[in-house]
């Protein structure tokens, strides 16, 4: 099995349970004949067609997390973590014509697979992806868990690597990489780049100063991988000075900002020749969700979903407390593509009575958690919560549409 990691490659591996060599580990040149073919083929195509109708928009890819933790809940990421790392990667590859959205986030408390377990290359992390994995064509299936910073922050694979629903592919990074964590990783930027491989992107590095380097012409050669933020560093005696800016280097995260126009390409053409079904999963949130949610299974309580101006969600859940009475959970969050994550807050005290008798100062807004909103088409949805209140525990559940107001539309 093959795969690219920052800051980290071996071109063989150790099982972690067996102590055997897995010897299907190969190095990325296997892999560098196909990409660069379904490249030029892409380009040729490029020159030859009609262009694109304008405002046909980025490409969209819907993520799924699979959040692993350990003991104690080490690793258990908030969503609002997660919310910030796919902003970062919508910011970092608006310029490539991708934008992401959050289809479901999964988590495994006390995973045995957290602690170094989660590794591909490993028998013990096949088996988790095996175990793990969620529809891979259609999905880009991100796991979280604890690597061996700062030697093995992540690792993705390769488009072409395997048949595109085969269960190995997706991308693994260390929790401690995420936005928020301690410099040098971060601000996120250890997932761009692993993405970057799973589209099909090499190290600028690969290859050294040799040609054709990365297979990607705009992005100068360059002997090694650049470490810290070496500004000036020159490698290689052709023109252009190293690109330790690039996304696809190994510089710290204060220092990457880019990808190139022709990586932009070459993830594009990899997309369409091996993840095509990706670009089948497009879905995003528009004024047609608005209306009446509920789980047909759990009768009784269930969601009220308001699309809002400027690209934002409002959405009141109707469900009982922990001592048995009811409570209505509400809050607005940012649309996201197909998913909208909600700050969520429950009135507390007193002072639900008609005026004149009404005093709004008897009530207040308690920060409750976060609810998640994801649809997969105008009718069907998941919706999963954290709560930070005390006697609520987190949990998530599939959602349906029960009513739809007059005069709109879905999609």
């Amino acid at each position: 099995m093959l795969g690219v990691g920052a800051f980290w490659y071996a071109p063989c591996s150790i099982s972690a349970t067996t102590g055997s060599r897995l010897e299907d580990t190969v190095s990325p040149e296997a892999y560098a004949p196909g990409l660069s073919l379904a490249f030029r083929q892409f380009q040729a195509r490029r020159f030859t067609s009609a262009p694109a109708k304008a405002g046909s928009g980025p490409t969209q890819v819907n993520l799924i997390f699979h959040v692993l933790s350990g003991q104690a809940m080490e690793g258990n990421v908030s969503e609002s973590v997660l919310t910030a790392q796919v902003s970062v990667l919508n910011e970092a590859y608006r310029s490539s014509g991708l934008h992401f959205n959050v289809a479901e986030i999964r988590r495994y408390p006390d995973s045995e697979y957290f602690g170094g377990g989660c590794f591909p290359t490993t028998e013990r992390g096949i088996r988790m992806k095996t175990e793990l994995a969620v529809n891979p064509a259609r999905f880009v299936n991100i796991y979280t868990c604890k690597l061996q910073l700062p030697y093995i922050a992540g690792y993705g694979t390769l488009p072409n690597e395997f048949p595109e629903d085969d269960h190995r592919h997706g991308v693994i990074i260390d929790y401690g990489t995420l936005p928020g964590s301690a410099p040098p990783l971060d601000l996120g930027h250890t997932l761009v780049h692993e993405l970057g491989h799973y589209f099909g992107l090499f190290h600028t590095f690969q290859g050294g100063c040799a040609e054709p380097g990365d297979g990607v012409s705009d992005t100068p050669a360059e002997a090694s991988g650049s470490y810290g933020c070496q500004i000036g560093r020159d490698t290689c005696p052709e023109a252009g000075a190293d690109p330790i800016n690039n996304f696809m280097d190994y510089s710290e995260d204060s220092c990457t900002n880019n990808f190139t126009p022709l990586q932009a390409v070459r993830m594009q053409a990899a997309i369409a020749a091996f993840r095509p079904t990706l670009l089948e999963t497009a879905f995003s949130i528009g004024p047609g969700m608005t209306g009446s949610w509920f789980d047909p299974a759990q009768n009784g309580h269930g969601f009220s979903v308001e699309i809002l101006p400027g690209n934002r969600m409002l959405a009141y859940w109707y469900v009982y407390a922990p001592n048995g009475g009811p409570v209505w959970i509400f809050g607005t969050g940012p649309i996201n593509g197909n998913a909208a994550v909600i700050e969520g807050f429950q009135k507390v005290g007193s002072g639900g009575r008609f005026p004149p008798n009404f005093n709004p100062a008897t009530l207040q807004n308690q920060p409750w958690g976060t609810l998640t909103f994801t649809f997969t088409d105008c009718n069907t949805g998941q919706v999963s919560w954290q709560p930070v209140v005390a006697g609520y525990t987190s949990g998530s559940m599939g959602i349906t549409r029960l009513t739809m107001p007059a005069g709109l539309s879905c999609p």
